[in-house]
């Protein structure tokens, strides 16, 4: 079932999803390599802060319902479908044998039980939320893994220098959003 060449080839389909430029680790030189992955991990890095500007908006401006939302919408689509890649991934490995609905049935019950394990916590066991914020964390880590050694430390290094930008330098959204709650004692 999972050749080496269909385990690469997956893990190609699974990086490129993250690329705009694509990355030719065989037949392009390591500048050049360098050159598109600073380029892609600058695309992600530039979503990421437009995104996390957007959210101390929310909080600034009290539109806690839209932020909510975000968050909980974030979490399920994070929980159904990233997590459905790698329940897929791990069906196909292991031909267990399931039809189409049961699998999706199975996978929003998961991903709701997951929202509201996170968002709403009350009568629900302590241990059951950090299950499933392991969860969430793994399925990102999986995710993330596909990208070839370059793409990975040039993305590594450039999420450390955002976030150094955004909690550190007097302008970055972190620091206001801290600066924002502290002062308001929320």
């Amino acid at each position: 079932v999972n050749t080496p060449q269909l385990i690469r080839q997956g893990a190609e389909l699974m990086s490129s999803t993250y690329h705009v430029w694509k990355v030719d680790t065989e037949n392009d030189s390591t500048s050049r390599q360098l050159a598109l992955d600073l380029a892609n991990g600058l695309v992600i890095v530039t979503v990421i802060g437009t995104m996390t500007f957007g959210i101390v908006l929310l909080y600034k401006y009290r539109c806690m319902k839209i932020l909510i939302g975000y968050m909980m919408f974030s979490s399920m689509t994070l929980l159904g479908v990233l997590g459905a890649e790698l329940f897929n991934v791990a069906i196909e490995k292991y031909q267990i044998p399931i039809d189409w609905f049961s699998f999706v049935f199975g996978l929003v019950n998961f991903a709701v039980t997951g929202v509201i394990a996170i968002f709403y916590q009350q009568g629900i066991p302590p241990y059951i939320t950090q299950a499933y914020l392991i969860m969430s964390s793994v399925i990102i880590a999986w995710q993330l893994s596909h990208f070839d050694t370059i793409s990975t430390w040039t993305l590594l290094v450039m999420l450390g220098l955002y976030d150094l930008c955004a909690v550190l330098t007097p302008c970055g959204p972190l620091r206001f959003l801290v600066n924002l709650m502290s002062d308001e004692d929320s």
